[in-house]
């Protein structure tokens, strides 16, 4: 695959997360944590592995995109909706990331169509994407030109565990 192709639809399956998903996801969120300190922390991304997965009656799933030829997971993205507290439905989009080789190739746009519209079919009002403080411009422009515009800066303190 040359760096100028883009990954068709068709090549991709996108599908809720499995247990045997999370080597895959780790390493993709590993080297996004490399690169812009995510705050991944190996330990507690296994023991939340169950919370990945699709659970009725809870607005909460990760999406995975898999290469349907090798079965290849190449990215994932977690999406959640939650009624705020003036009523209005917000969905979420979290730990977004595509496998190094793999971006600029269309995956997280094909994989962020596919939770829009799972977003749309549970009732939300509009869509949120949290991204780092130091995240590079070109990304928020990729947003942007998908209609996303910035609304809040959020602010956070590390709390460290000798600390209460």
């Amino acid at each position: 695959m040359s760096d100028g192709d883009k990954i068709s639809e068709e090549s991709i399956i996108i599908r809720n997360y499995r247990t045997s998903d999370y080597e895959a996801t780790l390493e993709i969120l590993q080297q996004l944590h490399d690169k812009y300190d995510i705050g991944l922390n190996e330990d507690r991304w296994k023991k939340s592995s169950g919370l990945r997965q699709f659970k009725p009656n809870l607005k909460r799933i990760t999406l995975i995109a898999e290469l349907k030829e090798t079965g290849e997971v190449i990215g994932m993205g977690m999406i959640e909706a939650v009624k705020n507290t003036l009523g209005n439905y917000i969905g979420y989009l979290d730990n977004w990331a595509v496998k190094q080789k793999f971006i600029g190739l269309q995956v997280g746009n094909i994989l962020a169509e596919r939770a829009v519209q799972i977003l749309r079919s549970w009732g939300c009002d509009s869509i949120r994407i949290n991204i780092g403080y130091n995240a590079p411009e070109k990304l928020i422009d990729v947003f942007s030109g998908a209609g996303f515009k910035p609304i809040l800066i959020v602010l956070e303190k590390k709390i460290e565990n000798n600390e209460k």
